[in-house]
């Protein structure tokens, strides 16, 4: 395993939950509604789904590498665009929101003493129900992959597994920071009218990874044609 390349993938993760995404919102709606308790089940709901998707990705695309290396190159082709696509879309965003100064407003959500299981149902039905997750992994995870390391689905289910310890934490934390400035987050969305940074940081790095993804299939295919 290229330890160098999970800690590059760890980071740019981290920095995709600057934006807020359905599962960050919905934890922090938790948290300001219900409490750190509500929001750390919701989180492990939200966690729960990687044990369905890493596996099913893993396997999946190493039965595509023994299939055709050709087929795998164009995975990781189409997944570095779809990395520079959405990249691009962040930044405009960005852009769009620092020019227009717009809020994001926080759904609320009922407050009582509802079973814990209920949130984390809600985070695991959130994130197993949103189709872009696969879409999502399939193109982000093959990224950090080295071939000449070979075992694609172990190099996966290793980096499926720090991506999700790094959701949790991540999750865990803005949690923890929602609950302790509650108040404000009420009268004011905390990421506000200072929306544009987060999705500028988290389209630069998205933007970068892709350019920088493109190169290997690139090679593949100059060393395809030149033979």
């Amino acid at each position: 395993m290229d330890w160098g390349l999970v800690l590059l993938m760890v980071a740019i993760r981290a920095s995709m939950f600057l934006t807020p995404g359905p599962d960050s919102i919905l934890v922090v709606s938790r948290a300001v509604s219900q409490g750190l308790r509500y929001a750390i089940a919701t989180t492990l709901g939200v966690v729960s789904a990687g044990l369905v998707f890493v596996p099913a990705i893993a396997f999946g695309l190493d039965f595509t590498n023994q299939l055709s290396p050709t087929i795998w190159m164009g995975i990781r082709a189409a997944g570095a665009l779809y990395l520079i696509y959405i990249g691009v879309r962040l930044m405009r965003a960005a852009f769009q929101s620092c020019r227009d100064r717009k809020d994001v407003d926080l759904p609320t959500l009922p407050i009582g003493n509802e079973p814990i299981s209920v949130p984390y149902l809600q985070g695991l039905a959130t994130n197993l129900g949103n189709p872009k997750m696969i879409v999502v992994l399939t193109s982000f995870l093959p990224q950090f992959v080295s071939l000449e390391l070979g075992n694609i689905s172990v190099q996966i289910l290793i980096l499926g597994f720090f991506m999700y310890l790094n959701g949790f934490i991540c999750l865990i934390a803005l949690s923890m920071m929602a609950v302790f400035a509650q108040k404000k987050l009420r009268e004011r969305n905390a990421f506000g009218t200072n929306l544009w940074l987060p999705n500028a940081v988290s389209g630069g790095a998205m933007l970068g990874v892709g350019l920088w993804m493109l190169i290997a299939p690139a090679k593949y295919a100059m060393a395809q044609i030149s033979r």
